[in-house]
């Protein structure tokens, strides 16, 4: 090998050096730059407050744990990822729950609730029910404005578990009633189930509804009882129908079921 060939292979050998350190060093600052950018992610993003509205009967502290369920759910890119693509859990309760970012450091969470339309005096607290006869919300708080049901024979009354009857058909048309009082916004004090036979009560007045409950008997009501205002008596709606258009009230001393 000539004097001139070493020389040139003595030149080259650094180069590669260098150019591999190069390459190194690339490494490191995108590893660097990758760690920061993931800390800085984590930081900024990391889940300080929660804000719920639109529920009334609904805990936030149960709205809040439905949505942190898991170990990851510190994150408020997490939370909105595991929502966007269907994955987050919605409590029974709810008929819709959308999840938003306030900053990135807050969560917002805007729920509608299942509206309430009656409830059953369960022990020492109340049970209140959808229009589907579940258990929607179970404790010590008394709602006004809403039926109380009596009169039927319920199982096993859990929050969020269906409502059962023996006498399924009549709770069923129970059910009814308690969707129809609510649409035409009567309040009454509550729905009685007596010898297969529902009656509410408002004030001092019992209404009859018969075994089978319509709207059009429903819709009766309101007109009917801003004349009867002061009375005492029974309404009877058990007949009324499109066919036959009678409606009677019999004043007399109403002794209410317990």
């Amino acid at each position: 090998m000539g004097k001139n060939e070493y020389q040139e292979d003595e030149a080259a050998r650094p180069k590669k050096k260098k150019k591999k350190s190069h390459k190194v060093y690339a490494l490191m600052v995108l590893v660097m730059g990758i760690a920061i950018i993931v800390l800085a992610v984590l930081i900024l993003f990391y889940v300080q407050k929660i804000e719920v509205e639109g529920n009334e009967y609904c805990k936030d502290k149960e709205i809040i744990n439905t949505v942190q369920n898991d170990g990851f759910s510190i994150n408020t890119l997490y939370i909105l990822g595991k929502y966007a693509l269907g994955r987050g859990e919605q409590l029974p309760c709810l008929d819709d729950m959308k999840v938003s970012m306030k900053a990135p450091w807050i969560v917002k969470v805007t729920v509608k609730e299942k509206p309430i339309v009656g409830y059953i005096y369960a022990g020492n607290e109340y049970a209140y029910f959808d229009k589907e006869g579940m258990i929607v919300y179970k404790g010590p708080d008394f709602i006004e404005g809403l039926p109380c049901i009596e009169g039927i024979d319920t199982g096993d009354i859990s929050l969020y578990g269906m409502i059962e009857s023996k006498d399924k058909s009549i709770f069923e048309e129970m059910l009814v009633t308690s969707q129809q009082v609510k649409k035409y916004k009567l309040s009454p004090d509550k729905i009685v189930c007596q010898d297969n036979k529902i009656y509410l009560y408002k004030g001092k007045i019992r209404i009859s509804l018969g075994s089978s409950v319509s709207s059009e008997q429903i819709a009766q009501i309101p007109p009917i009882m801003e004349k009867l205002e002061g009375k005492e008596g029974t309404l009877h709606l058990e007949n009324y129908s499109e066919g036959n258009t009678t409606i009677t009230f019999n004043a007399e001393e109403i002794q209410e079921e317990n």
